[in-house]
């Protein structure tokens, strides 16, 4: 009792007033954990007389003696940004795990925070609208919409039943056979993917060649592959060429007297000019390998030619076709204006332009090769017998495909790509086919090397060297399939029955063969696989079983998109669509993807897919376990990079590539992608590099690339003994066999350089993805 009467009653520990014991003399360090380990005695007797729960400082998770002595001398993490972390800067959001060796991982420290973070408590959960949804591109249930009712001959027709598998022709098929088959009009398609464009346009130019052979067949004449070319077809890339060419094939086996041919980039031009000799009545091709064999090649006859096809009419104008465009158009027209002795051969040429998306250069296609066109553009749901189409109609993706977007830190973007690939193979069944879009063609090998990587595995003597030309003249390609039953990916793959997956490259710096054997591969695989690839695969490809489609690195362009999600949920099937975006500006390109009308569009964070895909499924679950393997996993791979210098030159040229391709988003988009608020030092990480982002340099140029940059001599000896071998190299880098050998050293480097310079003006049929 106090002297005025006032109660004292403190609860003090037993060492309240204990003298602090200050260590003198030794080093700071010492000094500095002293005091450390004081404080935190201190803290301890003070729980206990509090009868509180002990609790440890946020220096990480303690799992042992020696650990927690650790957390008592580690510096705390850093406070917090108020601004949203932007800047390049991040905050905080969990511990720094500690591995036993060790080495600290920064996976889950300092990264940025969402910006829909602040909204989520006061925001209510999204409803999902789980009520089923009618395919948009699904082939017509009504009776009345045959083929032979829309005008289609009864073989045709027949064929497509019997043999085909083809019941009735969807919304798109449907208004271009109404139109194509009984007028000469030119017309501009334009449907969803996966709505059967290609037959839209072939079934009537098939139809109306059937009609000319019966008729010449009437006047005592005989309809043979050299009566004459009528029917051309472009399209931009290779592989949709010769899928065009198959579904040709496909078609023309009922009517087998009709022939079709194709020449495309990266064959043998004396071979193609055999078949032109022989004769083809219905030819597919690229623009620029046609417009070589229209100035080179005499026996190609285009003055018959009634029925002209430009596929992926924005993709031409893109890759920088132009030109070639514009010539082979006014060829056509000049040399069409010869008299016509086939009977029921039209007096003029119809043109079809396709596209999915209307944008500027469409237009100006459209200006050059069209004249009074008439568009046919069908939205099913509001597909009416007269075919009345809003103006206002725009192009979205197929109403059954999920879409779904990933809100992932830059540091997290490796594992949980892997993460999303173990949660989708979980189960044999779930998923057949996935599509992996990467930007750049150095990420597409990097991270093909790092799903098929073996443990343990050793440096090879070729590795510590750039690959070289072979005696050949080629370029050493790799492999481009690969088992997943390695370390990359198929460890976390073991509810899968057969215990493989099976992986595959493609992308446009590849040579013709590799492309196309790899392509094929993958449309004939039976067992579960992934296909990492660039954009060359997101135009017109119709894969079968693709059932996920990954947009790991964003589209250039909205329109990429709706292509690169569209390899799948073709003709009604189901499928699902997932997008990865970094905190930040780039949350703001929901706003795009919502304008496509989705039906349900779901989002997802990092925790969410890394829990999913790195918690173990069997045994006791300990809490954070997931952290703990994607950490291990992580630091696996960033290992296997240090330890083989192919690898890491891998990774770094991956790294500056993917770099390059963010700047080149289009204008509209670049405050969303903006590579300026873009944490360089973590999107490192993500490619498996622990050097800053200032000190991460390749010496010269990727193996493949032309010798630009070398002596004079060297660059003469190269050419000339590159001419000598009859090869020559392509824009992007890779050599192809040419007709014949050029023996003039001069002439094969005068080559070299005009396509050097075709390569710098605009991209071109050989340098895809």
């Amino acid at each position: 009792m106090a002297d005025d009467g006032m109660l004292l009653n403190f609860d003090l520990s037993p060492d309240a007033f204990a003298p602090i014991k200050r260590l003198k003399g030794g080093s700071w360090k010492d000094r500095l954990t002293a005091r450390k380990s004081a404080e935190y005695g201190r803290q301890k007797a003070q729980e206990r007389a509090a009868g509180a729960p002990q609790s440890i400082p946020n220096y990480g998770e303690v799992q042992s003696e020696e650990e927690e002595y650790i957390a008592q001398v580690q510096p705390p993490t850093k406070r917090a940004r108020t601004d949203g972390g932007q800047k390049g800067k991040a905050q905080s959001t969990g511990a720094v795990p500690l591995r036993p060796n060790g080495y600290v991982s920064s996976l889950f420290t300092y990264n940025p925070r969402t910006e829909a973070d602040a909204k989520k408590e006061t925001e209510p959960a999204p409803v999902q609208d789980e009520a089923p949804v009618e395919p948009s591109n699904a082939p017509l249930s009504d009776e009345l919409a045959t083929f032979t009712n829309l005008g289609l001959s009864t073989t045709i027709a027949s064929h497509l039943l019997k043999k085909l598998n083809i019941k009735a022709p969807t919304a798109i098929q449907r208004k271009a056979l109404q139109h194509l088959c009984t007028t000469s009009t030119d017309a501009f398609l334009q449907a969803e993917t996966g709505s059967g464009k290609t037959l839209a346009y072939l079934l009537p130019i098939v139809h109306h060649i059937c009609q000319i052979s019966q008729q010449m067949k009437d006047a005592g004449q005989k309809f043979t592959r050299e009566s004459g070319l009528f029917g051309l077809i472009l399209a931009p890339t290779r592989e949709l060429s010769k899928q065009i060419s198959t579904v040709l094939e496909g078609l023309l086996s009922c009517c087998h007297w009709v022939v079709g041919g194709i020449v495309t980039g990266g064959e043998s031009k004396q071979s193609e000019k055999a078949r032109l000799r022989k004769g083809i009545n219905i030819l597919v091709a690229t623009p620029g390998r046609l417009a070589d064999h229209l100035n080179n090649t005499e026996v190609l006859d285009v003055s018959k030619v009634r029925w002209l096809v430009l596929d992926e009419g924005d993709r031409l104008m893109e890759l920088g076709f132009e030109q070639d465009l514009q010539r082979i158009v006014g060829v056509l027209n000049l040399r069409g204006r010869a008299p016509a002795t086939i009977p029921g051969l039209p007096e003029r040429r119809t043109t079809v332009l396709c596209s999915a998306t209307i944008k500027a250069n469409v237009e100006q296609l459209r200006s050059i090769a069209l004249k009074d066109a008439v568009s046919l553009a069908v939205d099913p749901a509001e597909f009416t017998a007269e075919g009345d189409i809003p103006k206002d109609q725009t192009f979205s993706a197929p109403a059954q495909l999920k879409q779904s977007y990933a809100i992932v830190p830059p540091k997290q973007r490796l594992v949980s790509l892997t993460a999303v690939l173990r949660q989708a193979f979980r189960r044999k069944g779930t998923v057949m086919k996935c599509i992996v879009f990467i930007d750049a063609a150095d990420s597409v090998d990097f991270h093909f090397e790092v799903l098929t990587r073996e443990k343990g595995e050793k440096v090879d003597a070729e590795e510590l060297r750039i690959p070289r030309l072979s005696k050949t003249g080629k370029i050493t390609q790799g492999t481009t399939i690969a088992e997943a039953n390695t370390d990359g990916l198929a460890t976390f793959l073991q509810g899968i029955s057969s215990g493989d997956v099976r992986v595959f490259r493609l992308h446009g710096s590849l040579q013709q063969h590799t492309r196309t054997s790899t392509l094929k591969a993958f449309a004939n695989s039976t067992d579960p696989s992934i296909l990492i690839c660039t954009d060359v695969m997101s135009r017109g490809l119709d894969l079968p079983n693709v059932d996920l489609v990954v947009e790991y690195d964003p589209p250039a362009s909205k329109d990429d998109h709706l292509h690169r999600i569209g390899r799948t949920a073709r003709a009604g099937k189901d499928g699902r669509a997932m997008i990865f975006l970094m905190p930040g500006c780039e949350e703001g390109y929901t706003e795009i993807l919502k304008e496509g009308k989705p039906r349900n569009i779901t989002k997802h964070d990092a925790d969410e897919l890394l829990r999913k895909g790195f918690a173990p499924e069997k045994g006791v679950v300990k809490e954070k376990s997931w952290e703990e393997a994607a950490t291990d996993w992580q630091i696996d791979v960033e290992r296997w990079a240090l330890e083989h210098p192919k690898h890491l030159e891998q990774a770094r040229r991956a790294y500056q590539s993917h770099i390059r391709a963010y700047a080149t988003h289009v204008a509209g988009e670049r405050q969303i992608f903006d590579l300026k608020q873009m944490h360089l030092g973590h999107l490192a990480k993500a490619f498996a590099l622990r050097d800053k982002p200032s000190s991460i340099r390749v010496p010269g140029q990727r193996p493949g690339k032309s010798v630009a940059g070398k002596s004079k001599e060297v660059r003469r000896a190269q050419a000339g003994k590159i001419a000598s071998t009859g090869t020559k190299r392509k824009a992007g880098g890779a050599m192809e066999d040419v007709e014949g050998g050029e023996n003039d050293e001069g002439e094969g480097r005068r080559k070299m350089v005009a396509k050097s310079r075709m390569a710098m003006v605009g991209a071109s049929e050989f340098n895809l993805g």
